[in-house]
């Protein structure tokens, strides 16, 4: 586990180094607008360098966690757990009952019971884009 790492939301100069980490763990979805973020997003910050991210949505009952990425060199480290955790509390802070989340990480899927998430089997995830900007091509 990572000492000192800081956890914070995201702000709009972090953008890049999220496109990064989503892009290193295979999770930066192409055909997008990811030039502004929003804020839904949450990173860890170690010794001044961003290492891990994720996207926490609102919601009730059930909130959304998106997109957890930890930089490679961290993989292991426990980053990716501290990062859930703080998600988990602003959720519950928000009053939300629980989140769902999509993975297909075996050591995660492997260790459901103990994590305290119910997996629901096999499932399909889609992306439908709503908008796109104006001068974008069709």
């Amino acid at each position: 586990m990572l000492t000192r790492t800081q956890f914070r939301h995201a702000r709009k100069s972090d953008t890049p180094f999220i496109i990064d980490m989503l892009q290193a763990n295979d999770l930066l979805i192409q055909g997008l607008d990811w030039s502004d973020i929003g804020d839904t997003w949450l990173v860890a910050v170690h010794k001044a360098e961003i290492v891990g991210c994720l996207q926490v949505l609102m919601g009730k009952p059930l909130g959304v966690v998106n997109f957890l990425a930890v930089a490679p060199k961290f993989h292991g480290s426990g980053l990716g757990v501290q990062l859930i955790k703080v998600a988990e509390i602003l959720l519950g802070v928000q009053g939300c009952d629980g989140y769902m989340a999509a993975t297909y990480n075996e050591v995660i899927k492997n260790r459901a019971e103990a994590l305290g998430i119910t997996d629901l089997g096999e499932v399909n995830i889609f992306v439908k884009r709503v908008f796109r900007h104006a001068t974008d091509t069709p």
